[in-house]
């Protein structure tokens, strides 16, 4: 039986909806069965502006990134590598699908550099060596990744998910890269679903301002994908229950699909 493998950014509501949840971790053992190889990127944006809450350190954010000073990266670390990562395994396992958790940090995944000065300790992925994540598919297991990365000295860099789901399907050359969000995929000014994209458009959608904000870098992560050697990319919507399998075995015209 041929292998695909997938990378998946996991995240939104499919990740925070128990029966999203529930859904996403029962689609992924079935299409496991159906002889796809899975990789897992997971976000956490929530999570974390719930515990700074709570330990009274103030969100902030330039670009749709979060600036990342000492303290705020403690907690990213700790809710990433910690809370999420741990509780996306638990689901997974649950509905009987092999998931080991790791981060970028684990066995030279990832390795970063400070993206801009005024972000603080956010990185811009640099080099991805994609040996852990080979041999946990090789075992039959699937990596679920928290995107953090090493700096230069070793120190941890805060990772924009979406960026280092792209960078691992890239290096991972992977037949699929899929981003689950809460959106349909990429709109047009009228707010309609355009199902697919190629660099061209994106570019003079951006300049006219229809792709802004936190959908910058999701289709720059898929073209990042692209150019490394992925072979398709696609932007899904999470809340649409089974809309991966859909996608996977039907083929289901859904989402924006970047080529």
């Amino acid at each position: 039986m041929h292998t695909a493998s997938v990378v998946i950014k996991y995240g939104g509501h499919a990740m925070t909806q128990p029966d999203l949840q529930a859904a996403f971790a029962a689609d992924l053992a079935q299409l496991a069965v159906q002889g796809m190889d899975f990789a897992l990127v997971h976000g956490g944006g929530p999570q974390i502006s719930a515990l700074l809450d709570r330990l009274h350190i103030e969100s902030r954010f330039v670009d749709g990134l979060r600036v990342t000073d000492p303290a705020t990266l403690e907690a990213v670390e700790m809710v990433l590598c910690g809370q999420v990562n741990k509780a996306v395994v638990s689901e997974l396992a649950a509905h009987g699908v092999r998931a080991v958790g790791v981060s970028g940090r684990d066995g030279g995944l990832m390795r970063a550099r400070v993206r801009r000065p005024e972000l603080g300790l956010v990185g811009t992925v640099e080099a991805v060596d994609p040996a852990l994540v080979r041999c946990l598919l090789a075992g039959g297991f699937v990596p679920v990744v928290a995107p953090l990365a090493n700096g230069p000295d070793g120190q941890a860099l805060n990772i924009n998910a979406d960026t280092a789901a792209g960078a691992l399907a890239g290096a991972l050359k992977a037949e699929y890269f899929v981003l689950i969000s809460d959106v349909p995929g990429v709109l047009d000014a009228q707010g309609r679903l355009i199902p697919s994209l190629n660099r061209r458009e994106i570019e003079a959608l951006q300049q006219a301002g229809v792709i802004s904000g936190g959908m910058i870098p999701k289709v720059q992560a898929c073209l990042d994908a692209l150019d490394a050697g992925c072979q398709r990319a696609l932007i899904l919507d999470g809340r649409a229950p089974s809309s991966l399998r859909r996608y996977l075995l039907d083929d289901a015209p859904l989402g924006t699909v970047v080529a």
